[in-house]
């Protein structure tokens, strides 16, 4: 009888240690992934220097979250039956600046620095309104003039 209750003792305790450390694990889950309002992407970097990892961090997050940008806007351009090769490289010259620009925007949603060994190690989550992005690159298509004529912005926002 003491046998099963050490063994249902250890089973708690190492139940509620598993559940604590999933618990503290910072910027993860549903909350900080892309979804269908948001572009986010996370990222870690460790330094030697606290301002360091967190700048490494931020930056490792602008270029996944840039990605990410550039893949769904080309995925939606797929869309445009019209554009021939030479409007096909515009627009993905008018994407790579728009997501540019769109990435100096980001606002950092999470954030968690700890030192370990004399390293510190920064995870940040950073996001950017799909809105406003998918409203930037059709306002940038609408100012070319080769290319408002030839662009479908139904077919373009349905892709998106």
């Amino acid at each position: 009888m003491k046998y099963y209750k050490f063994i249902y003792f250890l089973a708690f305790v190492l139940g509620i240690s598993t559940w604590a450390q999933a618990q503290s694990t910072p910027c993860t889950g549903n909350t900080y992934s892309t979804n269908a309002d948001f572009f986010r992407a996370s990222a870690s970097a460790q330094s030697g220097d606290a301002t360091a990892s967190k700048k490494k961090a931020i930056i490792t997050a602008r270029t996944a979250i840039t990605n990410q940008i550039k893949a769904k806007a080309e995925m939606a351009a797929k869309s445009q039956n019209k554009f021939g090769n030479a409007e096909w490289e515009q627009f993905l010259d008018l994407i790579q600046m728009v997501t540019q620009q769109e990435a100096a925007n980001l606002k950092v949603i999470c954030e968690n620095s700890r030192q370990n060994g004399g390293k510190y190690k920064t995870d940040v989550v950073v996001e950017l309104p799909k809105a406003g992005v998918l409203s930037t690159i059709i306002n940038q298509i609408k100012s070319d003039d080769k290319l408002k004529g030839l662009f479908e912005e139904s077919k373009f926002k349905q892709a998106f």
